[in-house]
């Protein structure tokens, strides 16, 4: 089989490029063909990765959230599989697979890489500037801030950065009038704080977003916030952080397989923890889009 590995090496202060090398040391053991692909920027990585893929079976990824929304970026909607070694600072993904620690898959690599591929759900983003695809939670609102907050926290540790954004956002958080249609429906008008489109369960590091979320039944979980003064925000968000927001009468989760959300204003879209582009989206569900391969 036919191999790339590509990590992140940046992510846990270079723990990851360490670990990409052993994966892909084992991988050439088990008498596989593999390349390593490891590059100074996510741009580079991108397109590095995705040319080694056009002769390659499997894709190895090895980071946090961010691999695997490259990752899926290249594989998803192909034949070709994706495996997942966590080894950043958010890796909602691989928990939702099980995988806990890059060692859970590094002990287990021959099984991994002879086990059947399973499908997982992916979400399609349409915007102005492209398409991309993403495993995990498409957000535009607080939980977007945040994001693009936490890329400036370069001096806080990698575990804590997400965290560490969610306090300074709070400083000033932001409002936002969004115009919201699902499944193709009536358009209705939000002025929220929060707003996201869920594929998993999950996000920022295990933030449980949308508890009831599934990657294996193609539907998305819309979650969006009626507005509130700041110290009933508060109050949410510190219920959103344990899971316990799912009950309150001012947060509507609702299934559906298309989400368009537009607004008046210029705002950020995040997926998967990335920055992918602005407003207006439409997110769609890709069910069972992309082959994974994990041990049995």
């Amino acid at each position: 089989m036919r191999i790339v590995v590509a990590s992140n090496p940046a992510a846990r202060f270079g723990r990851a490029g360490a670990v990409g090398q052993l994966v892909a040391a084992r991988i050439a053991d088990l008498g596989h063909e593999v390349q390593h692909v490891v590059a100074a920027d996510s741009r580079g990585q991108l397109e590095q990765t995705r040319f080694a893929m056009t002769t390659a079976d499997a894709l190895v990824v090895v980071g946090g959230d961010g691999m695997v929304h490259l990752g899926v970026n290249i594989v998803g909607g192909t034949s070709k599989r994706l495996v997942v070694v966590p080894a950043g600072s958010g890796n909602d993904f691989a928990a939702a697979l099980g995988v806990r620690r890059a060692e859970d898959v590094l002990d287990r690599l021959e099984e991994v890489l002879a086990a059947e591929p399973e499908r997982f759900d992916l979400v399609r983003i349409e915007h102005p500037d492209g398409v991309a695809l993403a495993a995990g939670v498409v957000s535009v609102g607080f939980d977007a801030d945040v994001n693009v907050r936490s890329f400036t926290l370069t001096r806080v540790p990698s575990r804590l950065r997400y965290h560490a954004a969610i306090a300074a956002t709070l400083l000033r958080p932001r409002h936002r009038a969004f115009r919201v249609r699902l499944d193709g429906g009536e358009q209705r008008s939000w002025r929220t704080l929060i707003a996201a489109i869920a594929n998993n369960r999950t996000f920022g590091g295990g933030i449980p977003i949308a508890p009831a979320a599934s990657m294996r039944d193609g539907r998305l979980l819309a979650v969006l916030a009626d507005e509130l003064s700041y110290p009933r925000f508060l109050v949410l968000l510190a219920k959103v952080l344990r899971g316990a927001h799912t009950t309150d009468p001012r947060v509507h989760s609702i299934e559906c397989e298309t989400a368009e959300i537009e607004s008046d204003e210029t705002v950020v879209v995040c997926a998967d923890g990335e920055i992918v582009g602005r407003l207006p989206v439409r997110c769609t569900t890709m069910r069972g889009a992309l082959q994974v391969l994990r041990a049995p």
